[in-house]
């Protein structure tokens, strides 16, 4: 596994580990923004003034349309669902969905272009040297390039969509297998980059701390809701 730490420097977002890079990148983003699918799969580091510390910001976001999609979502580094800090809910569809606030979580970001899927998971975590600004460690955990799932989970087949996962090989003909900690929460991106004019979240959840935190000052919320962040 190589790990790849990117320093902030003098701004929130930093350079993370991309799906694809160079003139391939730029032509999807430029489809993907013609056919009206919004997908943030950038992550940002913020810093909580109450609670004095840093931590990752991720958005779950994405949807489709017949041809093409593209979702990314989060989990926790053991691939269960972690808990949103917000929904989302806009007038446009395929676009943000839900916010994630935590110390650590893992992205799974998955490009479909028809029936050949883009797959990248990556482990991303804050580190906070003792007198030094907070930095961001990413690590790749998985890269999977133009696999092939033989089935229109748009259409036909649209009930299959989180079930099955796409075929991987690496350039000598053999199988890439996805980690199996991360097959669940892999399939759930793969039905959000099927999901046609999506306005919903596919793994991430409501956080069951939202109840316990009624009648409490804002202080003792905050501080609740990063103690949630940081088990997350």
């Amino acid at each position: 596994m190589k790990t790849e730490p990117r320093l902030e420097r003098g701004g929130t977002e930093y350079r993370q580990p991309s799906l694809v890079v160079g003139p391939e990148k730029r032509r999807i983003e430029r489809k993907l923004q013609d056919a009206g699918i919004l997908c943030q799969p950038e992550i940002s580091i913020q810093y909580q003034t109450i609670a004095k510390r840093a931590v990752l910001r991720g958005v779950e976001s994405g949807g489709s349309n017949k041809d093409m999609g593209r979702y990314v979502t989060f989990c926790s580094e053991g691939g269960e669902g972690i808990p949103w800090l917000q929904p989302i809910d806009t007038v446009a569809t395929n676009g943000r969905h839900a916010v994630v606030i935590a110390r650590a979580f893992v992205s799974v970001d998955v490009f479909r272009m028809r029936n050949t899927y883009d797959v990248l998971i990556a482990k991303h975590r804050v580190i906070e040297p003792e007198g030094a600004r907070g930095r961001v460690e990413s690590s790749v955990v998985f890269r999977g390039r133009q696999g092939y799932l033989p089935l229109d989970l748009t259409g036909a087949e649209k009930n299959m969509a989180g079930q099955i996962l796409p075929e991987f090989f690496n350039k000598a003909g053999e199988p890439i297998e996805i980690p199996a900690a991360f097959v669940r929460v892999v399939k759930a991106a793969i039905r959000g980059a099927n999901c046609l004019s999506c306005t919903h979240q596919h793994y991430v959840t409501a956080p069951n701390v939202v109840a316990a935190t009624v009648g409490m000052s804002s202080v003792d919320a905050t501080e609740r809701l990063g103690t949630l962040a940081e088990s997350a």
